[in-house]
């Protein structure tokens, strides 16, 4: 688990993502199923806590995954559509 704190903790992330174009599938708002290169699935939640935006990976990094920034950018867009 990471707190995003500006666009920059997660620059790296998002360029793997990019590259590796990992596949995600919303389970349902604020919980992504990622599915990565190699064929493992991992599952990212997206929430805020004490005013701050959390996203938890349960995969073994540490530091902000290419599995956060695919879920984040499905998270962003739904939310917008929903008008969170």
């Amino acid at each position: 688990m990471f707190i995003l704190r500006n666009k920059a903790q997660i620059t790296n992330a998002i360029n793997n993502a990019k590259a590796l174009h990992p596949k995600v599938k919303m389970v349902e708002f604020s919980e992504y199923a990622v599915t990565g290169s190699t064929g493992n699935t991992s599952t990212v939640l997206c929430y805020r806590a004490n005013g701050e935006c959390v996203v938890d990976c349960n995969c073994p990094s540490r530091v902000p995954c290419k599995h956060n920034a695919a879920a984040i950018a499905l998270h962003v867009h739904v939310a917008a559509r929903r008008g969170h």
